[in-house]
């Protein structure tokens, strides 16, 4: 219940709802998302409108799973037009997609884009999900049939490994079923250079998951690797993926919580596209770096070089190259 500021007795200490919101940032950041949740909705007690408070609540409910509760916040908040717009839509998105609401996900694009709402410099990527999410409400439910697939069924093989949606409910389709007589053709396309690179990871986890443990060759962005599925280091295990998150939470994280929780999104979707692959650089602090350059810029925000070199150690041409990769996998992450 909100303080009665009129009967109320009880005079509350200066600043009670920022260093509120300040904890829950904290808890947040350190994925501790009940105690930030607990800390949010307390300090809404004192104030109503704080944009940060909703946001911070709906990122905790997506990631305890309270997905309808999430949903609810930021339909709220786009409605009403609290906090920055593009920055809860892409949170809504995300919620969206994990609720499998494709359709609502085309209509609100759509909607976006007759109202010319959308800056240039995120169009790409909303533009990629609004072309996702057709595809995902227009084409049917994978059938069984193709349980039914050998190598002897030359029509078949070939429709499957020149169609990337043919592709992807095969893989969904072999989900906890042996995949024996299916290992010649997962192989065929993990080696295809033309192939997806996001169908390639969702088959090496795929094999993972079915405890495959034979020498697989993979090809991506015009390399090649010979990995063990099984024994491979995850996308969402890679030391990079903490140790430029680390450095993005002491910079970003402090400046701008709901953009780093953008960002960090982003991240995991490059390093999920270029597995099982390391990004090019070591370098923690370059990625971090572009990272922030790269979500500035899909959130319509200037940044100098200048302001990036007080944060972070990088080489410019470094940074150029890799901010051009970032973007690059991006156009790319959504089938």
């Amino acid at each position: 219940m909100k303080p009665d500021k009129k009967n109320s007795k009880i005079i509350p200490f200066p600043n009670v709802k920022e260093r509120l919101v300040h904890k829950g940032m904290s808890a947040l950041k350190e994925k501790n998302y009940h105690e930030a949740l607990r800390l949010f909705s307390e300090a809404r007690n004192y104030d109503e409108e704080e944009s940060d408070i909703y946001l911070g609540m709906a990122i905790c409910f997506l990631e305890i799973g309270e997905l309808e509760e999430a949903k609810g916040i930021c339909e709220k908040m786009l409605k009403e037009g609290q906090g920055h717009y593009f920055t809860v839509l892409q949170v809504y998105m995300t919620i969206l997609i994990q609720l499998r609401q494709y359709d609502k996900v085309k209509e609100t694009i759509e909607a976006v884009l007759e109202e010319n709402k959308l800056p240039p410099e995120s169009a790409e990527q909303f533009y990629k999900l609004l072309d996702f999410s057709r595809r995902m409400t227009e084409e049917p439910e994978t059938e069984d049939l193709i349980e039914d697939l050998s190598d002897t069924e030359e029509y078949d093989r070939e429709r499957i490994l020149n169609d990337t949606g043919e592709q992807v409910k095969l893989i969904h389709s072999l989900k906890d079923r042996n995949l024996s007589k299916y290992i010649g053709l997962l192989k065929t396309i993990l080696q295809n250079p033309n192939g997806h690179p996001v169908v390639k990871t969702m088959i090496l986890q795929l094999l993972a998951e079915s405890d495959y443990e034979k020498t697989t060759l993979v090809t991506k962005f015009g390399e090649s690797m010979t990995i063990n599925p099984k024994e491979t280091v995850k996308p969402d295990a890679m030391p990079i993926l903490t140790y430029v998150l680390n450095v993005l939470d002491d910079t970003l994280g402090n400046e701008n919580p709901s953009l780093y929780q953008a960002v960090e999104e982003l991240w995991r979707r490059h390093l999920y596209v270029l597995y099982p692959f390391q990004p090019k650089y070591a370098n923690r602090e370059l990625w971090a770096a572009a990272l922030h350059k790269v979500g500035y810029e899909m959130h319509g925000i200037d940044i100098d070089k200048n302001e990036l070199h007080i944060l972070y150690e990088f080489n410019d041409r470094q940074l150029e190259e890799a901010c051009a990769m970032i973007k690059d996998i991006e156009e790319i992450s959504y089938l």
